[in-house]
């Protein structure tokens, strides 16, 4: 790193307002990429399998767990390391 480049690192709190964007959307219509197979689906198209412990949404190709969610006393954890991305289309734009 230069010295220019260590203008550009701040710490997570800066970061707050482009983050609290992306996790107030509307997730079911976002698409998910399998880290194992690489297809794509829309969150509320892919098996969801309902536990008392929490959410698990699997690949609809390969059935690899793509998603972890739940809530505990301590927190919430959400585990994402089965998706290679999770992409959010802006309203309006034009899908790709």
């Amino acid at each position: 790193m230069t010295a220019n480049d260590l203008d550009f690192v701040l710490d997570g709190d800066a970061a707050a307002g482009g983050l609290q964007e992306i996790f107030v959307a509307e997730v079911t219509t976002a698409h998910l990429q399998c880290d194992a197979c690489g297809s794509v689906g829309a969150v509320g198209s892919l098996p969801f399998y309902a536990a008392p412990m929490g959410i698990v949404l699997r690949c609809a190709n390969c059935t690899a767990i793509l998603l972890r969610a739940v809530n505990t006393p301590h927190g919430r954890w959400l585990d994402m390391r089965g998706a290679h991305s999770l992409r959010f289309t802006l309203t309006g734009a034009a899908e790709v």
